[in-house]
């Protein structure tokens, strides 16, 4: 399965069993963010899925893709995300926190990614640290944010998480 499309589903994706034995997995993003959606689209589709690509209320639009194999997928790897995660190779490792940071990810004149797991967090960030990003973790509420806000950290990041659409804009 495709890591930079679970990041994405683990961090702006959303599962449904419906009564009927339909089983629906989507992801709603602002429109602002439209390239995300785009890019989730066209993995979802080399995937050999049928997706459905449409607004929803709040300056929203929506992938959406009926398919038994990917919700299993989906809810196999929330059960315990930062043992998924763990157990991804380097380069899926990459990937996944390339889908992550853009669905939990704000850019700023720093890098935050927020979510509520922090252990996933802990795990994100001491593989960030191993290919040389410092890092800390706070916490804001109920909500915790990784944040990388030194430029040669931000250098690195963007080197090495090669497939987030948020960082592509980034200057060098």
């Amino acid at each position: 399965m495709n890591t930079y499309l679970l990041g994405l589903l683990a961090g702006d994706g959303a599962r449904y069993l419906g009564k009927k034995g339909r089983y629906m997995v989507w992801i709603d993003q602002q429109v602002k963010n439209l390239k995300i959606l785009e890019k989730a689209k066209q993995i979802l589709e080399a995937l050999g899925l049928n997706v459905f690509f449409y607004a929803v209320p709040g300056n929203k639009k929506r992938v959406l893709v009926y398919s038994k194999k990917l919700f299993e997928e989906f809810s196999r790897m929330m059960e315990n995300l930062p043992d998924f995660f763990n157990s991804l190779t380097e380069d899926g490792k990459k990937e996944f926190i390339a889908g992550f940071l853009d669905a939990e990810g704000t850019i700023t004149d720093r890098i935050v990614i927020y979510n509520k797991n922090r252990k996933l967090l802990e795990s994100i960030k001491g593989f960030l640290t191993k290919l040389g990003v410092k890092s800390y973790i706070y916490q804001f509420g109920k909500v915790f944010g990784l944040q990388i806000y030194k430029r040669e950290s931000i250098a690195i990041l963007k080197k090495e998480i090669k497939g987030s659409i948020k960082l592509s804009p980034l200057p060098g």
